[in-house]
């Protein structure tokens, strides 16, 4: 399902904010106007305008099941399921969640389901583990550990905040959260050279400047080499003058696609084209690494 291209973000800022992809506290509100009904079990049920476009996504795999028509309740013709979110196409921003019942409740009120607070919780745990046995190994010095830590004390912080201040964790809440996780997880796995853990949530779903968003295929995978590039200069295996170059390119890329849109689409062709560019940038990332790895390796620095 090729949605993504209806997207009002921006592409430039997409794909050079490289320090800013954590979650924090702020929740910014939907542009998408809805008609909210809240009911005895803190749910609330929502009505989605006629006039807009949507999506439905698997929040765990992030698979797009098709379009939402609000007016038949369908999704390309056929019934909701329990379980999937709908995004509003204009802006990724996810509007509402299908429950047990099949109602279509608002993500930024409802409770999320006990399933994915299990999820998270259990992801918490073992991140913690993780970071114990790092460092017991030498693989995380203190202040690594401390500093990864730290960030899953405000992780739970924010489940905490709103448990305080709303009784529940909001079905966004935990999207949040998930996001978090799956963040926290991907910096931790290459510095303690252990196993990828999997994603908590579609990693589709990221946060930007406290707003929660699905990002399209060609986005997603930007926003996977920009965060990539980052942590890789971290880690020390790529320069100041790699990620300079490296970030121009990225750049590069994203003005380009904002030339090829039309109508709100790219052609299959221009979407082969932009692909290809990235290809080549991941190839040059990995070229990059290797070089500064074999460096590190002759001066007797591990290039794990």
């Amino acid at each position: 399902m090729n949605y993504q291209r209806s997207l009002s973000l921006s592409l430039l800022s997409s794909c050079l904010a490289f320090s800013g992809f954590c979650a924090s506290n702020a929740d910014t509100t939907e542009t998408t106007q809805t008609t909210t009904t809240v009911t005895s079990s803190n749910s609330a049920v929502v009505q989605l305008p006629a006039s807009g476009q949507y999506v439905v996504v698997d929040p765990l795999t992030g698979q797009i099941q098709g379009k939402y028509d609000p007016s038949a309740r369908l999704v390309d013709g056929g019934a909701l399921r329990t379980g999937v979110v709908i995004v509003d196409q204009a802006n990724g921003g996810p509007v509402g969640f299908v429950d047990a019942s099949l109602n279509i409740v608002d993500v930024a009120i409802s409770p999320a389901s006990p399933t994915l607070l299990v999820s998270i919780n259990t992801r918490r745990q073992e991140l913690n583990t993780r970071i114990d046995e790092a460092l017991n190994r030498g693989a995380l010095t203190p202040a690594q550990a401390t500093e990864f830590r730290a960030e899953l004390d405000r992780i739970a912080a924010d489940e905490e905040s709103d448990r305080k201040s709303t009784g529940v964790v909001t079905y966004r809440r935990a999207l949040m959260l998930g996001y978090g996780l799956n963040t926290l997880s991907d910096r931790l796995t290459p510095v303690t050279n252990t196993v990828v853990f999997k994603p908590v949530i579609a990693p589709e779903f990221v946060v930007r400047d406290g707003r929660l968003t699905l990002l399209d295929a060609m986005d997603f995978r930007k926003h996977r080499l920009a965060t990539r590039c980052d942590d890789e200069y971290a880690a020390g295996r790529l320069s100041a003058q790699n990620v300079t170059r490296l970030k121009e390119e990225l750049n590069k890329i994203s003005l380009t696609q904002q030339k090829y849109v039309k109508h709100g689409a790219l052609s299959t062709e221009k979407d082969r084209k932009l692909s290809e560019s990235l290809d080549r940038l991941q190839d040059e990332m990995n070229n990059d690494v290797a070089l500064i790895n074999q460096k590190r390796a002759r001066i007797g620095i591990r290039a794990d």
